[in-house]
């Protein structure tokens, strides 16, 4: 898999190999983050398209239908209070079936205008049928591309505040290629718009971002999904840690005893820091092995355990998929240098296991030379793939460069600071000295 960017947001020019564990190195304001974020919308956004395009129609048409029928229901002095609700879900089932089943429209409307409780005669009736097949030819006229172009604005709007194009050739249409086995999802953007979408292969797997340990705590925030302003991959998030898969009892059995087989090593790994779990209670808590009689909030936990209590409770609800893709924005941020090391074991490991496919940015030379040297640990070094994000002294854009080949051009950005460091303490020694 290869993604290419051309003019987005603050990347010039970007060609990414993503085949195993991807990681990018470099200076802030040089669009690490970006690239794992357009990975991130492009996977959740075309997974499942059609099925978001449906449901886009759905809710037109309910709407619509919601502003027809009640004023209807209005004209009949039928007053809404009190079973409001009820006549709304009606609604929407009715619109669910039209739009679902096109040749039986007649049908559909009288079996809901009946069921809501509305009383016409035969011309009121005709009427009103022939307003509903209007706003279903109206919706008709929305085609899927231009459909699924307006919905890749809207998700690629939101994660990044509707600033998609260049930040610094405004003019110049942006471009993004995704490449899977030969085939390509390609979208163009100008003036912050999709304006072509093309999909020649379908996705099935699904991406998740992690870029705060802080999202844990939004599991207690009933209204976190209004809350979590402009940041669809923390609501994703929200989502998975709390969904857990349920199976049949066959099935069920069988893939936990799966899944425990690969999890075995991993799971020895995260024991050594968090060796609790996340219980449902009155409100989402911690577990400490297994006592029942100390459980914390998990908003009290360290910033440091919740970034390992995130990935272990995905694991464990089941929620990610062999090849589903992973994000972790510069994860070594929040951890000591000793859980740095198990932290970029635990990536490893999930990568041999699962075939992910992580993306990881970092400042760290300590974290990625964790990563190098674990890979080579466990034999997926050429699963690799190491790029070095810069900005060009013209201040066009960042770029990416494939250093894997020749890692030390990124020790060498992520190291030369410390040298200063070493020359200050030099020259307070030698003042020292002197004095």
């Amino acid at each position: 898999m290869e993604l290419k960017v051309r003019n987005f947001a603050k990347i010039a020019e970007a060609d990414i190999i993503i085949d195993g564990i991807t990681v990018i190195a470099g200076n802030n304001n040089t669009g690490k983050s970006t690239i794992g974020k357009i990975l991130d919308v492009i996977f959740n956004t075309t997974n499942n398209i059609s099925a978001k395009m449906n449901k886009a129609r759905i809710d037109s048409l309910n709407d619509m239908l919601q502003k027809e029928l009640e004023q209807i229901l209005v004209k009949e002095n039928f007053h809404l209070i009190g079973e409001a609700d009820s006549k709304r879900i009606t609604i929407r089932r009715m619109s669910d079936e039209l739009i679902k089943g096109r040749l039986q429209i007649e049908e559909i409307c009288e079996k809901y205008l009946a069921e809501l409780g509305i009383s016409l005669d035969e011309s009121e009736e005709r009427q009103v049928i022939a307003k509903i097949k209007g706003l279903l030819e109206e919706i008709d006229q929305i085609s899927e591309e231009t459909l699924s172009q307006a919905i890749y604005t809207q998700y690629f709007g939101e994660v990044f505040h509707k600033q998609i194009n260049s930040l610094y050739q405004r003019d110049k249409e942006a471009d993004i290629t995704l490449s899977i086995k030969g085939n390509n999802i390609r979208l163009t953007f100008e003036k912050d718009t999709c304006i072509r979408s093309i999909r020649e292969v379908a996705i099935s797997n699904t991406s998740i971002y992690i870029d705060d340990p802080f999202v844990l705590d939004e599991l207690n925030n009933v209204f976190s999904f209004l809350t979590v302003e402009g940041s669809l991959h923390k609501k994703n998030i929200i989502e998975k840690l709390r969904e857990k898969k349920e199976k049949a009892v066959e099935e069920k059995v069988l893939s936990e005893l799966l899944m425990n087989k690969r999890l075995e090593d991993i799971m020895d790994l995260m024991n050594r820091v968090v060796s609790g779990n996340v219980l449902k209670r009155q409100r989402y808590m911690y577990q400490i092995d297994g006592n029942i009689s100390t459980e914390l909030d998990i908003s009290s936990l360290s910033t440091g355990l919740k970034a390992f209590v995130i990935i272990k409770q995905l694991l464990l609800n089941g929620v990610l998929n062999e090849k589903d893709v992973i994000v972790l924005d510069e994860p070594e941020i929040h951890l000591h240098p000793e859980w740095q090391l198990i932290y970029a074991e635990i990536i490893v490991l999930l990568q041999k296991k699962f075939n992910f496919h992580i993306i990881v940015t970092t400042h760290s030379s300590h974290f990625m030379e964790a990563l190098e040297l674990y890979s080579k640990k466990y034999d997926i070094e050429e699963r690799c793939n190491y790029y070095l994000a810069y900005n060009k002294e013209n201040e066009t854009g960042a770029y990416f460069e494939n250093v894997t080949r020749n890692l030390s051009k990124i020790y060498k950005q992520l190291v030369d600071p410390t040298l200063l460091l070493s020359r200050l303490r030099e020259e307070l020694e030698n003042k020292d000295d002197e004095l």
